[in-house]
Order: C-alpha cells, then structure tokens, then sequence
C-alpha cells in the first residue's frame, strides 16, 4: 500500500494534467475536493446543484433558452389551487357549461362585438331584471332600440288580442249576420228559370233535374211572372197572391208555372257557393202553396222547398193536410221525421213568409211560419212554430211545384235568402 501511494503523490506532483481514456470507475467510492464548473461539460458537486436549482422535481425543455409552452400541472410548479372555486369565487361560470345564473344580481356590460357575437351564435339573455322608471313607475330597460323582454311582448300581444276581440264583438253587434245567397228571381218577366245565373251567393246556374221527370221540355220549367202577367197559359191574377209581405222588401217577379202545363210536376235546382256545415244559419223564402184539399190534390201533390246536399234531401217544406209541415224528406211520416207547423195555408189570397235555422251547435233545426218581420230578432228569436231535433249540411236549393188542372191555384216562390249568424 505505500508503494502505491507514493507513485499517486508522484504524479500530483510531477503532472498537472491526467487524461482518462476508456472506462474509468471510481469503484463505488467519492471524489472530494471538485472545483466549480466553468465549461459545459464539467462536473459539478453537490452544492453548485443544490444552489442553483433548488430542489425542482419538474422538467424544463431548456433552463437557458426561453422555455416551450408548459403543459405540467401548474400546482407542481406553484403549489396554488387549480380552480376558480379555490380562490373564493362561487358565483362562475365553468369552462363549457351554459350560462344561466352567472349574471344574476350583477352589472354586465356588453359591447358593440360581444352583441353582434351573440347574435351570430343564435344565443338569448333570460331572467333580465328591468330596471325601474322612478318617472312613471314602470319597468323598462334603459337605452333599448332593439331589445324587449319577452313577458312585455307577450302582454302587449294580450291587450292587442283583446282589443281585437272586443272589436270584432261591437262589429257583430252593428251587423249581427251576414246574407251569403239571395235569390230574387228579377229577369224578363215570360222566360223560362233554367240557366238564369241572376241573384248572388250561388255557384252555377239554375238547372233542371231531369231524373225525375219522363222528358224535360217546356212543360216542366219555371217561368218568370209577376201580378200583372197576362201572357198566354198564365194563371190568372185571381189566382195569384201578390207575393208581397210587410217589411220584407221585394222586387215585383217571381217563380211559377202556368196552367197548360197542370199535372206536370217542375222542378228546379240551384248550388251555394259552399256547403254549410257549421254555426247557425237561416234559410227564408216567400211562397204561395196550393191550398185545395189533399184528397182534390191527387196528382198534384208535388210542392216543396227542398235543402239538399248534393242529390240528398235533407230538410223539406211543404203543404200537407191544410198547414205547412217541415219533414226530413218529402215521404217522411214519422213523429221524429216531421212536423206541423199549425199554421193553415192561404193559398192565393196572401203570401206567406218561411223562416228555418238550422242550428249545428245545439243539433237542432226551427221553422217559423208568418213571423212578424219588424220586431224578429236573427241573433236571439223567440220560440218556433215547429222544430226538430236534427242538424244536417246543405249546399243545394230545390224548387217543386205541380198544379191539377181544375184546381188552379199554384205554388209560387219568391225572395229566397240564406243568412249566415255571425
């Protein structure tokens, strides 16, 4: 061991510089005695680490140069809290939740950018408080061209809606129904009905129905008359009311059909515009029935006004053991299926005035039969001649009419309206 030694203190002395080549170990023991570093690769002692960088445990990609972007977890580095809750802020809003309360209770500006941002991103501001008016007492929002609150506009809709309602309540008032078909049968005077399109209200010409007649010729159409009619085959005036009623305002023509055509039976249609179906509605008409007795009648039985839908008889009008009936068709003999008005026919020497409301919301349809025209309420009227539980849709008129020949007295038809309710 001294041996060795002394060649070691030999080369202290004798050589300042030692290199190394190869593996060099220390054998698992210490170098004492290192001197602080000046190049890039010296090695350092313990101190010159422990001064320098403390005791960092993290990792940086370079101590000298300006470091990358750090992506470690700060609190390794800070040992601060990590959330926004940790430094006492309760009342935030979490990156990627939606915001619903944040702003509550408190003063939020947002500019120009921020509201086109908004605007852009299809988002909206709920729970807004307005601030008060202490002028007129209201809640309003302060400087707002653009900007209302939903509840405003939603009452303001309310108060227009009720407006409106109460408008179209005082329009009803002054004008309670509406006529929507009339008929006055105002042509030439000596021409036949069919294909006259006068009148309004109607969706077509006055037609024929040909299926219920053998042939259809001059024998089985309406003509066009009025008091003073004198042309040939003409019932004479004796024999004819003047179809005329107080209070109701007439043109002087009307429907009919002369005597050389007796026995014959005449029938003509007409369509509405739409059908009914709905609400409550009136159908009046003018009429002159035959008066003669049933039995006298044989052959001739053949006088109604008929509602239709389509072909369909729905409602029929006719003249029946001396009164005026209302049935659901013309062969109706059941209780439920007809009734008698209890008023007794004129015949020639007054017209008489028909009145029927088909009522849908209460399924029931009435007749009044020479009602005084001047104190008839369309809105509220007092009770019926007649009535039957029963409501039905109707888009057809139909007038018929035959007369026997030694019983000369027609039915005649005149001032047919259908009046809407509203």
């Amino acid at each position: 061991m001294k041996k060795i030694i002394f060649i070691l203190f030999s080369v202290a002395i004798y050589s300042q510089d030692i290199e190394f080549r190869g593996l060099v170990s220390a054998d698992n023991n210490q170098i004492k005695n290192l001197a602080d570093p000046t190049d890039e690769q010296d090695a350092v002692t313990k101190k010159y680490v422990d001064t320098n960088v403390n005791s960092f445990s993290g990792s940086y990609n370079d101590l000298i140069n300006t470091p990358l972007l750090f992506d470690g977890v700060f609190s390794s580095l800070t040992g601060l809290p990590t959330t926004i809750a940790g430094y006492g802020i309760s009342d935030a809003l979490a990156l990627g939740t939606t915001a619903t309360s944040a702003l509550a209770g408190n003063t939020t500006t947002i500019t120009f950018q921020q509201a086109s941002d908004i605007q852009t991103n299809n988002a909206k501001l709920s729970n807004i408080q307005p601030d008060w008016n202490a002028s007129s007492g209201e809640a309003v929002i302060i400087n707002k061209p653009n900007v209302y609150l939903k509840e405003d506009v939603d009452a303001l809709i309310s108060q227009l809606q009720s407006q409106i309602d109460d408008l179209r309540e005082r329009i009803q008032n002054l004008n309670p129904y509406s006529i929507i078909a009339h008929e006055g049968f105002e042509y030439d005077e000596g021409a036949t009905l069919y294909e006259k399109n006068g009148g309004s209200g109607w969706g077509g010409a006055w037609n024929n129905n040909n299926s219920n007649q053998n042939d259809f010729s001059i024998r089985n159409m309406h003509y066009i008359m009025n008091v003073s009619s004198s042309y040939g085959g003409v019932y004479t005036s004796g024999r004819r009311s003047a179809m005329t009623y107080p209070d109701l305002a007439t043109g002087g023509n009307y429907l009919g059909n002369d005597d050389q055509q007796t026995d014959v039976p005449c029938f003509s249609y007409r369509n509405l515009n739409e059908t009914i179906n709905s609400g409550v509605h009136y159908v009046q008409f003018l009429v002159q029935f035959n008066d003669f007795s049933d039995a006298d009648a044989s052959g001739a039985l053949n006088n109604y006004f008929i509602l239709n839908e389509d072909t369909s008889e729905k409602l029929v009008v006719r003249r029946k053991d001396g009164n005026i009936f209302m049935a659901k068709t013309k062969t109706s003999t059941d209780s439920v299926d007809i009734v008698d008005t209890g008023v007794a026919l004129k015949g020639s020497s007054e017209a008489q005035f028909v009145i029927i409301q088909i009522d849908f919301d209460n399924n029931k349809t009435s007749i009044w039969v020479d009602p005084e025209l001047s104190s008839f309420d369309y809105v509220n009227p007092g009770s019926p001649n007649a009535f039957l539980n029963y409501a039905f849709s109707f888009n057809r008129i139909t007038l018929v009419s035959q007369t026997k020949w030694d019983f000369g007295v027609p039915t005649l038809f005149d001032e047919i309206s259908v009046i809407m309710k509203n």
